[in-house]
Order: structure tokens, then C-alpha cells, then sequence
């Protein structure tokens, strides 16, 4: 009897540290497993990558809209931050450096620049220069008018500073046709305007062209009629446009069939034959031709 008391006494205390004991094991299998894969897969802890600050720099730019001949002033000004390795070409990063040292004669706009556009050396004049349509063309280029109305000026939509290709139609009935004569040609000016002021009905358009085509340009408007095309406002190719465009083209019709070669003979000539006579003796001779 005593000996199984003693017996259930015992039952009863491995029952309350079971749990104590069950619980030590399962960490303990969790630590080992645990270093055991820190050895195989040589895993490390990974460390946090903190992002590098970008460098910047402070560049000039406009703080309201210039128009085209107006003298750039202090007040037109504001610093503006850019990546480093973005800064435009000719930017300016001083107002010292647009503007000069106090006293000096203002720059001026040689073309719109608008509000928060960062001005480049290639957008202003020279310290206290006249800014005329001249001094905007580029080296090697001259600068032509053309006759335009809303028919062929895009509607009136064409302004300073936009991007045309010149097409010149002529001829009549079956033989009109039309062609790109000129492609990705600057406007330079929409009558007497140098600014972009909207749509309106225009009678000239002053375009940036290299010599050559000023002649060309001269020469097309005398015979036909010369008409824009508006371009893509950024960087875009020249496409291999058709020489001429004529009614056929038009219309879809076919090519004509070539008509056959119609090969004329030289007609057939027969021999001249004289007949010579010496005496009693006759000889017959015939003549080439």
C-alpha cells in the first residue's frame, strides 16, 4: 500500500515538470536547428543600404515669361536646383554670370523664354546688344518670307518657333501634283510677330533656311502655291517623303502600262542595174546605194 503511494506521488511530479521539460527541448531544437542552418547556408545578416543624396546644382532660370528683345533684370530671375549630371549645356549658375556686375548693359531675350525654363547662353544677346531677327538666325542661314493664308498656314495655328515642313503644289487638271520641297524648317516670325500669340490668320511666315533653299523657296512660290505642314514640337527625324504626290496618287489609279516599242524598217531598196555596152560586147553594172 505504501509503495504505491509512493509510486502515484511520483507520477504526480514528473506530470507538473512535463510541460517545464517538453518546453526546454523544443527551444533547444529550435537553437541547434537554427546554428545548424547558420553553418550550411553561411547565411549573414543583411545590412541596411542607405541611399547616396544625389548632387545638385543651382541654375538661373526664368521667374516669369521673357518676351523676344525684352532686357533680362534681376527680378526675372530664380534659382532653381538640378541633378549635376543633367545641367543643360550653356546653362548659367550665377546671376552674376547672366546679368554682369552692376552697371553693365542688360542681355536680352533672343526668343521666348518661358516662366521656370532655365536660360541657356544661346537664349539671350551679348551685354547691351540690339536683338533684331538677324541676330536670331543661326550661322549659315538666311531668312525668307513666304505668302500664307488659313488655308495653307495650318488654320492660323503656326507660331514663332515651331517646326514646318514647306509643300508647293502646281500645275492643273491632270498634271497637278505636290511635293515636301523643305522639311523641319523654324519659324522664325508670323507676319511682323516674333511671339507665340495664338491662332490668327497670317499673310507671311518668315522661316530659317540654308542659303540654297532661299533660292528655292523664291523660286516655288512664282510656280505654285506653298503650303505648311506643323512638325512634332521635339527632336524628330527627317522621313524619306515621296518626291511628288500627283492626281493618280491620289485617286489610287495604277501606274500606266508602258505602250509597246513600235520598231520602223528602212524600206527595202532593189539594186540599180546599167547596162554598158562597148561595141559588139554588152556588160551589166549594178550600182550600190
Amino acid at each position: 500500500m505504501r509503495r504505491r503511494r509512493v509510486q502515484s506521488v511520483r507520477v504526480e511530479q514528473f506530470m507538473r515538470i512535463a510541460p517545464i521539460l517538453l518546453a526546454s527541448s523544443g527551444i533547444a531544437l529550435a537553437l541547434g536547428c537554427a546554428v545548424v542552418a547558420q553553418r550550411v547556408l553561411g547565411t549573414e545578416t543583411p545590412v541596411a543600404q542607405v541611399a547616396e543624396t544625389p548632387e545638385t546644382v543651382v541654375l538661373i532660370a526664368a521667374a516669369r515669361d521673357i518676351r523676344f528683345g525684352e532686357a533680362i533684370r534681376r527680378d526675372d530671375l530664380v534659382p532653381q536646383t538640378w541633378p549635376a549630371d543633367l545641367v543643360p549645356d550653356e546653362a548659367y549658375d550665377s546671376a552674376t554670370a547672366l546679368l554682369g556686375v552692376e552697371g553693365t548693359a542688360p542681355r536680352r531675350a533672343t526668343q521666348t523664354i518661358r516662366e521656370g525654363e532655365v536660360i541657356l547662353a544661346r537664349n539671350v544677346s551679348e551685354f547691351g546688344a540690339t536683338v533684331t531677327i538677324g541676330s536670331t538666325l543661326a550661322p549659315g542661314t538666311r531668312a525668307v518670307a513666304i505668302r500664307v493664308n488659313a488655308d495653307t498656314a495650318v488654320g492660323g495655328f503656326v507660331s514663332p518657333g515651331d517646326r514646318v515642313d514647306i509643300v508647293l503644289t502646281e500645275g492643273r487638271g491632270d498634271t497637278l501634283r505636290t511635293g515636301v520641297i523643305l522639311q523641319d524648317t523654324r519659324v522664325l516670325a508670323v507676319d511682323q510677330d516674333t511671339e507665340a500669340r495664338g491662332a490668327r490668320m497670317a499673310r507671311t511666315i518668315t522661316v530659317e533656311v540654308a542659303p540654297r533653299d532661299s533660292q528655292r523657296l523664291v523660286l516655288a512660290q512664282e510656280a505654285g502655291q506653298l503650303s505648311l505642314i506643323l512638325r512634332h514640337e521635339g527632336p524628330e527625324e527627317r522621313t524619306d517623303a515621296p518626291d511628288q504626290i500627283t492626281m493618280r496618287d491620289v485617286w489610287g489609279d495604277p501606274e500606266p502600262e508602258p505602250e509597246p516599242e513600235v520598231v520602223v524598217q528602212a524600206p527595202t531598196i532593189d539594186p540599180t542595174t546599167v547596162r554598158v555596152r562597148r561595141g559588139v560586147a554588152s556588160e551589166e553594172i549594178v550600182l550600190s546605194q
